[in-house]
């Protein structure tokens, strides 16, 4: 006899549960529960990801994922390395260099404390 370890989960639905923002991260509504008849999946298919609250929309849960570790590698290492987290990078977002120099100088000015500046 052998065993296989699963866990069981929560699904979040795929259509109107998740999401991603304009700076490349996965959001996820927990009130958004899909797949209620299959709750499980293998251990070797799981992640271990945290999940932060959306400040801007309580609703919304940001998701965070560490990355793997390695015990066979840990001499050296201090405690400070189990709290790095990974995301997805916001930098393929943002614009190049020479299109800053293309910009209109207004585009950087706030006028009177209000409005969204570019």
């Amino acid at each position: 006899m052998f065993t296989i370890p699963i866990f069981k989960c929560d699904w979040v639905d795929n259509k109107n549960g998740i999401k991603v923002d304009e700076l490349g991260f996965t959001l996820v509504d927990f009130s958004k529960i899909g797949h209620k008849s299959d709750p499980f999946t293998l251990a070797s298919q799981a992640k271990q990801v945290f999940y932060v609250e959306d400040q801007l929309d309580p609703k919304w849960s940001i998701v965070l994922s560490i990355p793997p570790k390695y015990f066979n590698n840990m001499e050296g290492l201090d405690d400070f390395t189990d709290n790095f987290m990974k995301h997805h990078p916001f930098i393929s977002s943002m614009p190049k260099v020479e299109s800053f120099d293309a910009m209109d100088e207004s585009d950087a000015i706030k006028k009177e404390n209000v409005g969204i500046y570019r």
